[in-house]
């Protein structure tokens, strides 16, 4: 037969010129994006319960949002007024449509019923219509601590969950719940573009096994097709020389590509922390390590792998298994570089979830792990000393902690109330938490008997409330590990191995 030729189709989509807008600095803006944590935390759950996982997009997301009438009511602020007029030469176009055959643009405009495309409240109310189908017909709840992450529980079984990334959905629980949510929601917004095992979602590629069902995670496409920097100045500038202009956008917009694999590639945050810092004034030599940085991630590609943490779990039968109960491994890790001129303090710490909740379980030195959270940042405190950076450290980690082990606990049980949620921060109740630290000196200060004051009398208040989440068992336990143990190492240096960091991308 002949080759049919290839039949082109043009979408025309029309734009308000958003940046007229003369109310637009005094309107509540608001994109529904989820957490990074919530991203992954979905497909923690699906591997855990041996669930299958898809993605959903709305079309035309921004159009279908609840019109100003109904934004008024809903937020209790007065209704807004929004007219546009189109350029001349589209008059002609206008006139065309039935209804607007004597439009005359001297003495008319054209009225929004709605927010459109280019205004800064669409987002806005587009998830006020989305969260109005998935809590008031689907049954879904939000999180506490991530609004855009939403949960359906049978009693206190989980059944579903979804994450919503402005008008992309993830999706993830049992065969009858997806497929209510995802009628409800068609109901709603018209035909779903869904795509189930394998997919990319928010630039992340996840694939499936459809028997095993294991789950990787992964931005080797997206790294592959990027390209290093290549500029005259490169080549005959001195290392220590500033960017000009020209580079210095490049170097802006490599840096800003490369910094976005920090989804999935756990073991270069570092480095592309480190290049963060002269963003305003890079040299010549700053670019050339990004170029260096962008050449070893194309050579090494990785994955993050979700393994079943079920018990009894076989191939091909995940869906009879009984989930395990699980904890939380908050490893933190802090590096401090004494200057003559200034002292830059590092801390770092990935959140990993594994099985069991006793104490045998915290201290297995081996064992099945899925990575929820990473941080890699400066410290947020003026820190003097190694034991100062050590345990400012451990203390930023633990509140994140609490937030991923508050979330963690409303999978399993049910969104909490706000009194309760006040109760099981006071008093523990959370999931299981252990804390990790390789700095002995930490370690002695908080587990000891008597609560002594630190050479540096400041920090005793961070001690006393290291040692009050443990003993109100918010934090059910404390770990010393050894420093050639410590998988969060390469969080905070760029000299050590990635080794350690590469066993809980791979699952262990």
């Amino acid at each position: 037969e002949p080759t049919k030729a290839a039949k082109k189709i043009i979408r025309a989509r029309l734009t308000v010129r958003g940046f007229k807008d003369t109310d637009r600095n005094d309107i509540d803006r608001y994109a529904g994006t989820s957490a990074t944590s919530s991203q992954k935390i979905i497909v923690s759950e699906a591997a855990r319960h041996g669930w299958l996982i898809c993605t959903a997009d709305i079309s035309k997301a921004f159009l279908q949002g609840v019109t100003y009438e109904e934004l008024a009511k809903l937020t209790g602020q007065p209704m807004r007024e929004v007219n546009f007029y189109l350029p001349a030469q589209n008059i002609p176009l206008l006139r065309k449509i039935p209804g607007f055959e004597d439009f005359d643009p001297r003495t008319e405009v054209l009225h929004c019923d709605k927010p459109g495309t280019g205004l800064v409240d669409a987002p806005r109310a587009f998830s006020l219509k989305l969260r109005q189908v998935t809590e008031g017909k689907c049954g879904m709840k939000s999180s506490q601590i991530d609004g855009e992450l939403c949960m359906k529980h049978s009693g206190q079984k989980l059944t579903a969950i979804l994450s919503k990334h402005v008008d992309d959905l993830k999706l993830t629980g049992e065969p009858e719940a997806v497929k209510g949510i995802l009628t409800a929601i068609q109901a709603v917004f018209g035909k779903l573009k869904v795509e189930w095992h394998t997919f990319t979602n928010c630039g992340v590629r996840h694939v499936q096994d459809i028997r095993s069902k294991e789950i990787t995670l992964d931005q080797i496409t997206f790294a592959g097709n990027l390209r290093t920097i290549a500029h005259p100045q490169l080549t005959d500038a001195k290392p220590d020389d500033l960017c000009c202009p020209a580079l210095h956008k490049l170097f802006m917009s490599l840096l800003g590509a490369v910094a976005y694999l920090s989804h999935t590639r756990m073991d270069v945050v570092v480095f592309i922390c480190a290049l963060q810092r002269y963003t305003s004034k890079p040299q010549v030599q700053h670019v050339k390590k990004l170029n260096k940085l962008l050449t070893w991630i194309q050579r090494n590609p990785r994955k993050i792998h979700y393994r079943s943490l079920c018990q009894g779990a076989g191939e091909g039968r995940q869906s009879e298994a009984s989930p395990q109960t699980t904890h939380l491994r908050v490893v933190s890790d802090a590096a401090y570089k004494k200057e003559t001129e200034d002292g830059y303090s590092h801390r770092g710490a990935p959140f990993c979830r594994a099985t069991g909740a006793g104490k045998e379980d915290v201290t297995k030195k081996s064992a099945p792990v899925h990575v929820l959270e990473w941080t890699c940042k400066s410290q947020r405190h003026v820190t003097t000393s190694t034991f100062s950076a050590e345990l400012l450290a451990a203390g930023d980690a633990a509140d994140q902690g609490i937030l991923l082990s508050h979330l963690l606990h409303e999978l399993e049980h049910g969104p909490l109330g706000a009194h309760e949620a006040r109760e099981k921060r006071m008093f523990g109740g959370y999931l299981p938490t252990a804390l990790y630290v390789d700095a002995k000196s930490v370690y002695a200060a908080i587990t000891a008997s008597f609560i002594k004051p630190p050479a540096e009398k400041s920090l005793l208040c961070h001690v006393q409330y290291l040692r009050e989440l443990l003993d109100k068992r918010i934090l059910h336990s404390r770990v010393w590990l050894d420093t050639r143990d410590m998988g969060a190492d390469g969080l905070t240096k760029g000299a050590v191995s990635r080794e350690l960091l590469h066993k809980p991308m791979s699952g262990s």
